[in-house]
């Protein structure tokens, strides 16, 4: 019965889906323009299972490539705080540990947010967001690389404000993974 039930409501959801969430989820690829925040979650949400990546050993970090801030009695607060972000590691890494960011809580820091492009397609990733704060605040994310199951390697441009403004903050990092195989002695869950 209660496969029943899940089979039900499997094709109930199905039916709800629009065609691009229907590519995205047999696919897990997704190629959007002028997007809103709701439609790409949703197609994020429907590329889920396909992107999930591999638990195990992984090798991975965040590099702080370049950080500029308006000049101020703050600044090298702010970059010695960016500095702090930096990491390298290996280790093991469960299913849970390697989840995709979801992406629906951005608004929550960054305000209303529109994707004027969001394209993950053959291992490639490249992605701008806009985000509007009701202060009127904007920050344009870039996310431009590669992903897959066994490895990641992004470059991610965030740029608030405008130069020589207060607030103004443009940071360049680096995110990077590649998973070298089982973990010894744990649990793969």
């Amino acid at each position: 019965m209660r496969a029943m039930l899940l089979l039900g409501a499997t094709l109930v959801l199905a039916g709800c889906q629009s065609a691009a969430e229907r590519q995205a989820a047999a696919t897990g690829e997704i190629e959007v323009h002028n997007a809103s925040m709701k439609e790409v979650a949703a197609l994020s949400k429907a590329a889920h299972s396909k992107m999930l990546m591999q638990p195990g050993t992984w090798d991975s970090g965040m590099q702080v490539l370049s950080a500029d801030f308006t000049d101020g009695p703050d600044k090298a607060d702010q970059l010695a705080a960016v500095q702090k972000q930096q990491r390298h590691a290996t280790k093991c890494q469960t299913a849970g540990d390697l989840k995709p960011l979801d992406i629906e809580n951005l608004e929550k820091v960054a305000g209303t947010c529109t994707f004027p492009r969001f394209v993950q397609k053959g291992g490639k990733l490249d992605v701008e967001i806009q985000c509007t704060q009701a202060s009127g605040s904007r920050t344009t994310l870039l996310y431009a690389g590669t992903m897959g199951k066994d490895a990641y390697d992004v470059t991610v441009d965030q740029k608030s404000g405008e130069k020589g403004q207060p607030g103004y903050a443009a940071i360049r990092m680096r995110v990077y993974g590649k998973r070298l195989g089982l973990c010894q002695g744990k649990a793969q869950g």
